[in-house]
């Protein structure tokens, strides 16, 4: 699947950069990410139907690069 984040996705006072280094974050942990405001989507058929399943992986690994940013 293909992610999107901006500021807004991390917190009320976020900036561009901070957002920038949680995507970098992310795509080392495997994850095709990019900067932006469109809806996640799935990017190959395997993915099909299981969008639930990899929204929550993915969103257990957000905040796992979140808390290493805020240390």
């Amino acid at each position: 699947m293909k992610f999107f984040i901006m500021e807004r996705n991390i917190g009320e006072d976020a900036t561009k950069e901070q957002a920038e280094k949680l995507i970098e974050m992310l795509k080392a942990k495997g994850w095709d990410v990019e900067y932006g405001a469109k809806r996640n989507v799935a990017t190959d058929v395997s993915e099909f139907g299981q969008e639930d399943r990899l929204q929550s992986k993915f969103a257990d690994d957000f905040m796992d690069c979140l808390s290493k940013m805020e240390e």
